[in-house]
């Protein structure tokens, strides 16, 4: 329950609005319905806790309200529904998203209620999983103060071989300890990284850790693969694959052993020095993943002038694929690319059973999500591998 949190729902029509007014009941929410985008802007409040739109306004549409919540730096998770094509309401997901607003889902209508319910269950911030407030950006004194007083903290992410279910490898993801607002995620401090000039020395201190971490785990009999995503304007450094290369022999730590994740959405301003860099780090050993794959606009170039061995599939299509036919073909032909490409291809975003069903029935090689595992302190890992071997009947 929601202890009646204010939701507001946007919606013209009648026997609809009052649908999902009566299941936000049922969920603990106080219910406001408008009927306008005039109504919407009179009952905005920044403490609304879930808003669903439609999108099939009237006057003005509901992408005009996604926009004018951008713009109001709105936290509410957000549902948009429509009685419009899948397509279109796929188009509006990721332009929220990209908007930085929290999507939940979206409906197409008539309401399906057990599907309403299900993201009514999903719209709360898992404490200490995600900012309390997405909209928080650290300053760069903050970041630097938090980086002297060793608040850089290092959480770890499990993949899973899909077809073994072995746990063969973590991802190194960066939080920081901020003395007043807790752990925050890289989206309230990485931009500014990259653009104070501080993003070398925090990648610096997240590889010290995660490599001391991992050497430690091979040392205990855990030889996991790590994971760890790299800036891409540090691939205009050429003593990039050097410095790296040293870190990992001086933790006694095969290069083969860990995967260097580059977003697939960067534009170099230097193509030519990052082909340098990224085929040095291939040359010394280091696995190269092309990460949140299917979000760029430059896909297939990427594939065909870097040297990728991994594919890593973006998780707005792993989220639609179980329910979506569009989806799931381009997931499917991305698992089918990668693999004719001799790439390994590893889905993230696994939050249902029917997310691993899927990823299982196309041949996808690795998984990680909610569903496996949430990131955690290093010191979690052992506990939670217990766990998942009991599951499997493997103690």
């Amino acid at each position: 329950m929601n202890n009646d949190a204010t939701m507001i729902i946007v919606d013209e029509d009648d026997l609809q609005a009052e649908c999902i007014a009566r299941i936000s009941r049922d969920h603990g929410f106080d219910p406001q319905r408008v009927d306008s985008s005039a109504g919407f802007s009179k009952a905005y409040s920044p403490a609304a806790s879930v808003i669903v739109v439609d999108l099939m306004l009237a006057r003005v549409d509901g992408i005009e309200i996604i926009r004018q919540l951008s713009e109001l730096e709105c936290d509410a998770a957000l549902i948009i529904t429509g009685d419009a094509d899948r397509r279109i309401l796929n188009a509006a997901e990721r332009l929220a998203r990209a908007r930085k607003l929290r999507v939940v889902g979206t409906l197409t209508k008539p309401i399906n209620e057990i599907a309403l319910r299900r993201l009514l269950d999903g719209t709360a911030v898992v404490p200490g999983d995600a900012s309390r407030d997405l909209n928080l950006q650290v300053a760069q004194t903050e970041l630097l103060q938090c980086m002297e007083n060793g608040a850089v903290q290092v959480f770890y992410q499990p993949k899973i071989n899909v077809k073994t279910l072995e746990f063969v490898a973590v991802e190194a993801l960066v939080r920081l300890n901020h003395p007043q607002r807790g752990i925050l995620r890289p989206d309230a401090f990485l931009a500014m990284a990259e653009e104070s000039g501080l993003i070398s020395r925090l990648t610096r201190t997240v590889f010290l850790q995660a490599l001391q971490q991992t050497s430690q785990w091979h040392q205990d009999g855990l030889p996991l693969q790590l994971a760890i995503n790299v800036s891409p304007l540090l691939l205009s450094d050429l003593q990039l694959p050097e410095s790296l290369a040293d870190l990992a022999d001086r933790h006694g730590l095969d290069r083969d052993h860990i995967t260097l994740e580059i977003t697939e959405t960067w534009v170099s301003g230097d193509p030519t020095s990052a082909l340098d860099t990224l085929t040095r780090l291939r040359l010394k050993g280091f696995q190269l993943s092309i990460d949140d794959f299917g979000t760029g606009y430059s896909t297939m170039a990427q594939l065909n002038e870097f040297p990728y061995g991994e594919m890593k599939l973006d998780q707005q299509f792993i989220r639609d694929a179980a329910r979506d036919r569009e989806a799931r073909t381009i997931v499917e032909s991305s698992i089918e690319l990668g693999h004719k490409l001799g790439m390994k291809v590893v889905a993230e975003g696994i939050e249902r059973q029917e997310d691993w069903d899927l990823i299982s029935d196309l041949t996808c090689d690795e998984g990680q999500g909610f569903f496996i595992a949430r990131p955690m302190h290093s010191d979690k890992v052992p506990t939670w591998l217990e766990h998942w071997n009991a599951c499997l009947g493997r103690l």
